[in-house]
């Protein structure tokens, strides 16, 4: 396939674009997936390939969005020109400008390397060593896939600015079966890493091992009021729901009532939240947003207080704030938009698991969730269905196959009393969510 930069396409679909008093911006994306699936009929391999082309371009405070692969680029133009009188105008929307010192020359970009089956095959069985281990012989692997994906991008606007990036991903998919003397059980179970070699097989397997072991030699949790101790894998999922209430100013009027305009915290003083695109053991390792703008750190909770936003360009206008970097393109095809990069409660004041541990007197250790938190932002309501192990002055005593947590979600976070140093990701929403683990005294359950 012929580069963008060789044939002057791209340069072309943006010079086209910027007429009739639009700012333009360009957008293109080339990737290369394999997925290695192993199931009981045997093994299948895909490759695949993706090149597209997204223009937005802006006016009088309007925006028109426009996508295709390459056989239709010289049609952008005119499809995003036919659809901006139609679009809405909205107070900050306007063609991102460069960085202060930012490099304003070309980036053409070629096609990513071919990822390597050999790799993903390592991957596979070393997930299926581990799971017999850690499952002691009782859990097996109905499906298990690996993808490997790497991908090139480039963003140029006709107000100068042109960046180029890359970035990869690795992601292990595997279904189990536990068997027992009380039956069969069954989960899906997801591991990401920002490289191949960082997948956490090991912990992933121990993981799968938990999520179907427990629900078969457990017994349900009778105790009305306890000490409940949230995994750090059981409370990203629970925290990482708190995301939408900072995605820019959509949500400003219910974060006001949260707090009571500032005057309440939304959570326990021990708890900050951050989205940084940067840190160690996120999922994601970003250098630029769907908007070219620099990623970094950007804290949005302090010590339970709201302290920030994730912004794109308009929002950022909007509030005043710095851009943060969180214009997430979530495919070539789709117009940016806020999402997070690794959103995560900041384990900086944590101690370790085991303290936390040996304080609890009469509690649930949730180590893994059973199905989907339901949590109802607007109404401050959370419910989640855990299994794991019941906890007796400071010691695990007995697995307990299922408990509910529920309740207010502001109380929960606000009585949060301690929080642990073992800081776990998970993939969710646009990139990744994180949390230590997390201890709240005294809660009614069921």
């Amino acid at each position: 396939m012929t580069p963008a930069s060789d044939d002057g396409l791209f340069e072309r679909v943006l010079e086209a674009g910027s007429t009739d008093g639009c700012g333009a911006e360009l957008y293109e994306r080339r990737g290369r997936l394999l997925e290695l699936t192993e199931d009981e009929t045997g093994t299948s391999l895909l490759e695949s390939g993706e090149r597209g082309l997204a223009l937005r371009l802006f006016k009088g405070g309007r925006s028109a969005f426009a996508a295709s692969g390459l056989a239709h680029a010289f049609s952008l133009p005119d499809q995003a020109r036919a659809r901006l009188p139609r679009a809405r105008t909205r107070r900050g929307v306007r063609l991102p400008a460069p960085a202060a010192g930012e490099a304003l020359e070309p980036r053409p970009i070629g096609d990513p390397p071919a990822p390597n089956v050999d790799l993903a095959r390592t991957l596979l069985t070393g997930f299926r060593q581990a799971l017999t281990s850690s499952g002691r012989g009782s859990v097996a692997v109905r499906e298990a896939s690996v993808s490997l994906g790497e991908r090139t991008e480039r963003l140029a606007t006709s107000s100068g600015r042109d960046t180029a990036w890359g970035s990869r991903l690795a992601t292990l998919v595997a279904t189990v079966v536990g068997r027992s003397t009380g039956g069969r059980f069954s989960a899906r179970v997801v591991g990401a890493a920002p490289r191949p070699e960082e997948l956490p097989v090991a912990r992933l397997a121990r993981h799968a091992a938990d999520r179907v072991l427990l629900p078969l030699q457990g017994r349900p949790f009778e105790a009305a009021r306890a000490d409940v101790l949230l995994d750090p894998l059981v409370a990203a999922h629970l925290v990482g729901r708190l995301a939408p209430l900072f995605f820019g100013d959509d949500e400003e009027v219910l974060l006001a009532a949260r707090t009571r305009d500032g005057r309440d915290a939304l959570a326990s003083p021990l708890l900050s939240v951050v989205d940084d695109a940067t840190v160690s053991g996120g999922l994601v390792r970003g250098v630029r947003d769907g908007e070219g703008t620099p990623q970094g750190r950007t804290r949005l909770v302090e010590r339970g207080l709201p302290s920030g936003r994730l912004t794109d360009s308009a929002a950022a206008s909007r509030l005043s704030r710095p851009l943060s970097g969180n214009a997430i393109r979530v495919a070539w095809s789709d117009a940016p938009r806020i999402g997070v990069t690794n959103f995560f409660v900041d384990p900086s004041p944590g101690v370790s698991p085991l303290d936390l541990l040996g304080s609890v007197s009469r509690g649930l250790y949730a180590a893994v969730l059973l199905e989907r938190p339901d949590v109802d932002l607007a109404a401050d309501r959370f419910r989640i269905v855990v299994a794991g192990y019941a906890v007796e002055k400071g010691r695990a005593t007995e697995r307990v196959s299922e408990a509910a947590v529920s309740g207010r979600l502001s109380e929960f976070l606000r009585g949060v009393s301690g929080i642990g140093d073992d800081l776990k990701f998970a993939i969710g929403g646009t990139g990744s969510i994180g949390s230590p683990t997390l201890l709240v005294p005294r809660w009614k359950l069921g």
